[in-house]
């Protein structure tokens, strides 16, 4: 059965996974949002009174316990995906998702309960990330297994733009509870109403995942009886090497995400002074412009390769990061808004040929184990830990300009480390790099048709 066979089931069938995929995407990423927005807030409620930097830190830290679950999540639902299918263990990590992110909205504060309270707080930041782990790869191989040959950076691009869209609908959610309400109120008990979002949304997701069949290489695999018994241990011993290609550029992805769509906020609210409002707002402007650039450089990945977008990308972190929190520390709405598109735009590209290439390197049978694998680690270790370690450069160092030289650090490092990836975007889905069988012209043809 040919990629085209495999891939383009009509445009209803590639909008509906389009949708499917997206959709779980989604919750999963307003829920982390919602917290990244609300940080101030919970630093003051959570942790004990007396140290505002302190609480700060500790908040950061549980942002970034859910990070520390996130490769078991990978190893288990990716492991469950390959062998059960993807669509089921998608609409079960939605489900899980929205729960931990309801029982936030729950939670008594530390003046209620003492320590009790950021121990439950991380209980729920763990459950949330085990689910996470498995949600990203797990969704966009289900839309990457619909999508046509011709068409794949394209539609993992989108899905990718559906964990920036919950960034700004969730800092906007949480301005919105700011400005409707007095600062006590809000304090009181309006922080909780974004996190209670989370359980219908999944309710949503789970309604749309199930009207879904498996994906179309899924079933082929299902067909001719090659669903592997043992997918985590197949995909280590035979895909070790391009699960470490994976773990290496996803760390830029994961650095820059974490940086723009959790750290900025704070960054500009408690080390250059800007009113929170401004800091939303800039913030969100930012993340905008990444939502209509992503498709775009997934599009251009199709025609030129995923190669040219990571080299374009890494530069553009190595050129810009600094000139950008220059212009972020000026103070004023406008260059808080430029500096974070500094940020933005090489991100934009980097993230396109990560999402494309952790699919299309591994063959179907692992897919889903052997990406979780890389990209979780990669978000583990430098998403996971942007904001901390960020927030720490800039004590340590005095300098509010320090985060940017880590950010060339790993953006030099992914430079180097593309000349070594093998060019994923003719590849076959069924065989990814391990065979570099490429898809028939006459398939490519046909689907562009």
């Amino acid at each position: 059965m040919t990629d085209h066979a495999l891939g383009a089931r009509g445009p209803r069938s590639g909008l509906k996974a389009l949708a499917a995929g997206s959709v779980g995407n989604f919750v999963e990423w307003f829920d982390f949002a919602i917290y990244s927005a609300s940080i101030p807030v919970v630093a003051r409620l959570f942790f004990p009174p007396g140290n505002d930097y302190a609480a700060l830190l500790s908040a950061f830290a549980l942002y970034g316990v859910a990070f520390l679950a996130r490769p078991l999540g990978g190893v288990v639902w990716g492991n469950l995906g390959d062998r059960l299918g993807r669509r089921n263990v998608l609409a079960t990590i939605v489900l899980l998702m929205g729960a931990a992110t309801m029982a936030i909205g729950l939670l008594p504060t530390y003046a209620t309960v003492g320590l009790l309270a950021p121990t439950l707080l991380a209980l729920c930041r763990l459950v949330q990330g085990f689910s996470g782990g498995g949600e990203f790869t797990g969704a966009t191989s289900f839309i990457t297994e619909y999508a046509p040959p011709n068409r794949r950076g394209l539609f993992s691009a989108i899905s990718a733009t559906f964990t920036t869209l919950p960034a700004i609908l969730g800092t906007l959610t949480v301005l919105g509870m700011r400005v409707s309400m007095s600062e006590a109120a809000f304090v009181d008990w309006g922080w909780r109403l974004p996190f209670l979002i989370g359980g219908p949304l999944a309710i949503v997701g789970l309604i749309i995942r199930l009207r879904m069949r498996e994906t179309p290489a899924f079933r082929e695999v299902t067909g001719k009886h090659e669903v592997e018994s043992a997918p985590l241990r197949t995909a280590v011993r035979q895909h070790g090497r391009n699960i470490a290609l994976v773990f290496a550029i996803a760390s830029l992805s994961g650095l820059g995400a974490y940086t723009l769509g959790t750290y900025f906020v704070t960054y500009l609210t408690v080390t250059i002074k800007i009113s929170p409002t401004a800091a939303l707002l800039a913030n969100a402007a930012a993340l905008t412009v990444t939502v209509a650039l992503v498709p775009v450089a997934g599009l251009l990945g199709d025609r030129v390769g995923r190669k040219p977008l990571l080299f374009i990308g890494s530069a553009g972190f190595i050129a810009l990061s600094v000139p950008g929190y220059l212009l972020a520390a000026q103070g004023s709405l406008w260059t808080a808004i430029l500096g974070q598109l500094f940020v933005a735009l090489p991100w934009s590209f980097v993230v396109a040929a990560v999402v494309a290439t952790q699919m299309e390197i591994f063959p179907t049978r692992v897919r889903y184990s052997a990406s979780s694998i890389g990209y979780n680690l990669a978000y583990m270790l430098f998403g996971g830990t942007a904001p901390l370690v960020a927030t720490w450069l800039v004590s340590f160092t005095g300098s509010s300009i320090a985060p940017a030289f880590y950010l060339m650090a790993v953006a030099a490092a992914v430079f180097v480390v593309a000349f070594a990836l093998p060019e994923t975007s003719r590849l076959s889905l069924r065989t990814g790099a391990e065979r570099p069988e490429p898809v028939a012209q006459a398939d490519r043809s046909a689907a562009s048709a």
